[in-house]
């Protein structure tokens, strides 16, 4: 069997002591930091068992005096809400624009409700200070499943999580400091795929255009992409592969990326771009440059799923199609087995694997006509 929780270990004690007689209902309860004292915890652990108690019907507050133990029932049934919630799966997401996010959450939400679980999502809309503000707020959630902003990792709300008993698992890409379990996809088989692809279709020169660049997911993707230019025997070129966010550059830098990539006698150039958004960018300012796609310049990326209900044509060369729900599904059975079990699943990360498609394996196609004056 597994171990409680401390909060639960607290609240064990602390239910006996009261059913003992220990505590009056006319006298003052024990506080938070007497608690601390006694069990040797945070005051966050001491909050959450308090709080679990309160909820559960055992303590009641009272506005200026304080905790009370309620008042004893001649029912001898524990008390109990006449409609008790079910417990909780807190999301946090980066941003709730991208589909390939809301794609996670709909695999996080179906197979929630199969375990009884209800889903709460948080936008953290880009910002780590609001990903911090979501995770020290879920402390009352039976799990906590984070799909991480890009940037610095926030391991000390992670650990106040463990330590109060909630169940954490990361989507997509993990902080490797923190000692968690992650479910991710196969990100350095998918730079490797792409350029790998680019290079058999001709190209000599290959670049990546990037929207994140401080995270485990890009780092990886980045790894695969010079380990396949190592492997042809090809140059790597560090103005072509570097580090930034091509969406946040002005138009001239941009324009400027795509022209030096043009100018040698390497033509044609390819581009892996790590998203639709930086996708749709480039190619937009390729067109707006006279550049000719795919005569002067082509692209490979991670577009949404290509095919019959696709609304994103085939645009790319070669297209890695991302199992972002099953992620979800995955990371939703890991963090609900965790939560009903009262522990915090072991520390792994589970791959899973991208599919491939190329441009002429699709019925859709896409013709762009520039007229000139």
């Amino acid at each position: 069997m597994a171990k409680l929780a401390m909060y639960q270990q607290i609240k064990r004690d602390l239910l006996d002591r009261i059913a003992r007689g220990d505590y009056e209902p006319d006298l003052p309860f024990v506080t938070q930091r007497e608690i601390c004292e006694r069990y040797g915890v945070s005051m966050l652990t001491a909050a959450r068992a308090i709080t679990e108690l309160q909820q559960e019907g055992a303590l009641v507050s009272q506005r200026g005096r304080g905790t009370f133990v309620a008042p004893r029932r001649r029912d001898p049934s524990p008390p109990r809400r006449a409609m008790e919630a079910p417990p909780t799966i807190t999301c946090v997401v980066p941003s709730l624009e991208s589909g390939d996010v809301m794609d996670v959450l709909r695999g996080v939400q179906l197979t929630a409700a199969t375990y009884g679980f209800a889903t709460s999502i948080v936008d953290a809309e880009g910002s780590w200070d609001k990903q911090h503000d979501a995770l020290s707020r879920a402390a009352h959630s039976a799990a906590v499943i984070i799909y991480p902003v890009d940037g610095r990792g926030d391991p000390g709300a992670v650990m106040a999580l463990r330590e109060v008993g909630v169940a954490v698992v990361f989507i997509d890409r993990y902080w490797p400091d923190t000692p968690n379990a992650a479910v991710v996809i196969d990100n350095e088989e998918i730079g490797y795929r792409l350029a790998s692809r680019l290079i058999e279709r001709g190209f000599q020169r290959i670049g990546t255009l990037w929207v994140e660049t401080d995270c485990t997911s890009v780092r990886d993707r980045q790894s695969g992409h010079l380990r396949a230019l190592r492997d042809h025997g090809l140059e790597i070129d560090a103005e072509l592969l570097a580090m930034r966010d091509y969406l946040r550059l002005p138009d001239d830098q941009r324009r400027a990326i795509l022209a030096d990539a043009v100018s040698g006698a390497d033509r044609p150039t390819g581009f892996v771009c790590s998203n639709g958004f930086v996708l749709e960018r480039a190619i937009s300012d390729a067109l707006e440059m006279g550049l000719r796609i795919p005569e002067d310049l082509d692209f490979a990326g991670t577009d949404r799923k290509v095919g019959s209900q696709s609304s994103i044509p085939p645009l790319t060369a070669v297209t890695a199609i991302l199992p972002h729900p099953v992620i979800g599904e995955r990371a939703a059975r890991i963090a609900c087995e965790a939560a009903m079990a009262g522990a915090q699943p072991l520390k792994s990360v589970v791959v899973v694997r991208a599919e491939f498609q190329e441009r002429e394996d699709s019925d859709l196609r896409i013709s762009v006509t520039i007229a000139n004056g």
